[in-house]
């Protein structure tokens, strides 16, 4: 159970209305949007930071930064979700998916262009900066606005590796879990 709980229907007002906009109708809100909005200033805030519908990355690049991301961030509440319902419609074999968690991006499981964005998030993470060489990798497959999107999905994702670690909010039922062996 989280620390600091979830809400509970019914849900209040402005919490209602933020999640009819999120959530597909029918469907219960995730356990950290229900964690998060028993505050709706916090709420707007997470939410206002989140890079939602098209942008500048393929769904597929969006795919690979978050489970980097939240691989190595140890957020397994984030990776688990994003293992079991975005994965395989991103395009991802089982062998990429095992690989945003403890591959690397010359592992031989990803084209030039994914290589790049896992090795862009493994430097960001740990050095909180690109160098030079780092840079130069991932220009050579993306544009100004990719790569500003892609920095921004691992700042926000490595963001949600707080909050859920913060208030230990537990993985979603039925959703995947990190790998072990």
């Amino acid at each position: 159970m989280s620390r600091i709980g979830l809400l509970q229907k019914p849900w209040p007002e402005a919490f209602a209305a933020t999640i009819e906009k999120i959530v597909p109708p029918g469907t219960e809100p995730l356990a950290l949007f229900t964690s998060v909005g028993q505050s709706q200033k916090a709420l707007d805030r997470f939410l206002g930071g989140a890079i939602a519908g098209k942008g500048a990355i393929d769904f597929h690049t969006r795919e690979i930064v978050i489970q980097r991301t939240t691989a190595q961030t140890g957020c397994e509440y984030e990776w688990g979700i994003h293992s079991k319902l975005f994965a395989a419609k991103a395009g991802l074999s089982d062998a990429q998916v095992r690989s945003t968690f403890d591959g690397h991006a010359d592992d031989g499981n990803w084209e030039a262009a994914d290589a790049a964005v896992i090795a862009s998030v493994d430097a960001l993470l740990a050095n909180k900066k690109l160098t030079d060489d780092e840079f130069a990798r991932l220009a050579a497959h993306f544009d100004t606005a990719a790569i500003l999107e892609i920095v921004q999905l691992i700042a926000f994702y490595h963001g949600v590796a707080l909050i859920t670690g913060a208030i230990d909010l537990p993985s979603e039922p039925g959703m995947g879990r990190f790998p072990t062996a």
